[in-house]
């Protein structure tokens, strides 16, 4: 499956040059063995070795454990064990029961979209939430957390992920239509990409916002500006609107319409109030 995915961290930082190590401590409870094999699982689905340290690295492994051989179970925990060591690093919450609602909203709204694969099939969402739900149950058993209950509210956000994949897939299929294809040249449409951003008089890098469908016409608004551009050619429909792209956009020289030339990310609306945080 050839996948495409784009990372965007909008939460702040610290600025610190320092690099820091951390040696994992041979005790009289956990031997060296022990270590290895949690190693040896927890890299099938490449979680980093930071996750070791944490209390939700050994709840992953035993998750994993329990199916070890499960295709979905294995790409979901690869997908939330990023977010927990990659996206949230340091300021992951210190345990399950402090994960509240910007811990769920950080991970569907920003990381979520970021990891998307495109495919035929077109349902990396579909199987992230139905493992995701099982997490949450296995979870709440092992640990008495309520994380099923936190994730009621949110079936309507689930419902705008699977429009996302849906849009990312047919945008990035319009800029690379052979995309599937055994003898797809990936170097030769890349270079279309660059002339077509070459050729325009202007171009804008940004996220921008669904805002109105007018026939082959589409409306775009700059979350952070509100600026507006009439976008041609982009395959939605009014089932689209509300939803944020993240790519840039061209404009020829004495034409007033723009032309989506690359698309880095789809998101949801609700990711909006995320995408617009500046970091200091």
């Amino acid at each position: 499956m050839k996948s495409f995915s784009f990372h965007t961290n909008h939460r702040e930082r610290s600025k610190s040059p320092e690099t820091r190590i951390k040696l994992i401590p041979l005790t009289g409870t956990q031997s060296r063995s022990e270590i290895l094999k949690k190693l040896e699982i927890s890299s099938q689905f490449n979680m980093r070795y930071r996750g070791l340290f944490e209390y939700y690295g050994d709840d992953l492994i035993a998750y994993k454990k329990e199916n070890p051989t499960d295709f979905f179970r294995n790409e979901f925990l690869r997908t939330f064990s990023s977010y927990l060591t990659d996206y949230l690093e340091d300021n992951m919450p210190t345990s399950w029961h402090k994960c509240k609602k910007s811990f769920i909203e950080l991970l569907l709204y920003i990381h979520l979209p970021n990891a998307l694969k495109i495919s035929k099939e077109s349902d990396s969402i579909q199987y992230f939430i139905s493992e995701f739900k099982k997490f949450s149950i296995w979870l709440d058993h092992r640990e008495k957390t309520t994380w099923t209950k936190i994730l009621t509210p949110y079936e309507q956000t689930i419902n705008e992920l699977q429009l996302c994949e849906e849009l990312l897939n047919r945008l990035y299929l319009q800029m690379y239509p052979q995309f599937f294809e055994s003898d797809w040249n990936y170097q030769e449409d890349l270079t279309k990409v660059s002339q077509r951003l070459e050729e325009c008089k202007e171009v804008e890098d940004n996220f921008f916002q669904i805002t109105n469908i007018d026939g082959n016409t589409v409306y775009l608004s700059n979350i952070h500006t509100n600026k507006q551009f009439q976008v041609n050619k982009i395959p939605v429909d009014e089932q689209f609107l509300g939803i944020i792209l993240h790519g840039s956009i061209g404009r020829l020289e004495g034409q007033a319409t723009w032309s989506l030339l690359l698309t880095a990310g789809v998101y949801p609306k609700r990711a909006k109030r995320y995408l617009t945080f500046r970091e200091k």
